[in-house]
């Protein structure tokens, strides 16, 4: 079975949330950060959320090595694949997240003409339909170098991994102290960057 273990200086220097948010997003996405009401991250944050997110990447691919007993040569076939998928993940919810604005933008004005909104629902169509196809011929990469049965213990690894991930970062909330939380000054709402339940990685 497979066990995920995250240091516990991990937890404490990210905090559950920080954890919680880059899990939400796939893992190799740009997070969306789910608590209520929480504020936008200073610009000073982004570099801990982009050590948080590689570290998380290095815990998935080292647990994924074990689990499907990968040998030397498929390790050097497999680990920049999923390194690659990573990166798609981040490109996409970076250009994604651009578009969305862009919507949300457009839709604060009331007299655009419906071309300019049909112009930005077929970009946001024409992004999901590039990342999906790319994923996907990732995904058929991958599977080159994997054997039959480790094809199949990796649609069941990503799951686990990321139950036993969930399960760390529930203890970790559950051993730190309560503290009512600070309401921000302005309110915020989080980008969509898309679900992730039906990735692989």
């Amino acid at each position: 079975m497979l066990e995920v273990k995250i240091p516990y200086p991990i937890l404490r220097r990210a905090g559950a949330p920080l954890l919680a948010g880059l899990l939400a997003a796939g893992v190799g996405a740009v997070p969306v950060f789910a608590a209520p009401a929480q504020a936008p991250r200073a610009q000073n944050d982004s570099q801990e959320v982009a050590n948080m997110r590689e570290t998380l990447q290095v815990l998935m691919v080292a647990s994924m090595k074990r689990a499907l007993q990968l040998t030397g040569e498929q390790e050097r076939e497999v680990v920049p694949k999923v390194q690659r998928v990573f990166d798609e993940r981040e490109r996409y919810a970076r250009v994604r997240r651009d578009a969305m604005r862009d919507l949300q933008q457009k839709l604060a004005e009331e007299s655009l003409p419906e071309k300019a909104y049909l112009d930005v629902v077929s970009h946001l169509d024409d992004l999901e339909k590039a990342h999906r196809e790319l994923e996907l011929h990732l995904r058929a990469e991958i599977d080159r170098s994997l054997n039959a049965r480790q094809q199949a213990q990796m649609r069941v690894f990503v799951p686990r991994f990321r139950r036993q991930l969930q399960l760390r970062i529930e203890e970790a909330r559950r051993a730190r102290p309560r503290v009512a939380p600070t309401p921000p000054a302005v309110p915020w709402v989080p980008d969509d960057t898309g679900d992730a339940d039906d990735e692989e990685f």
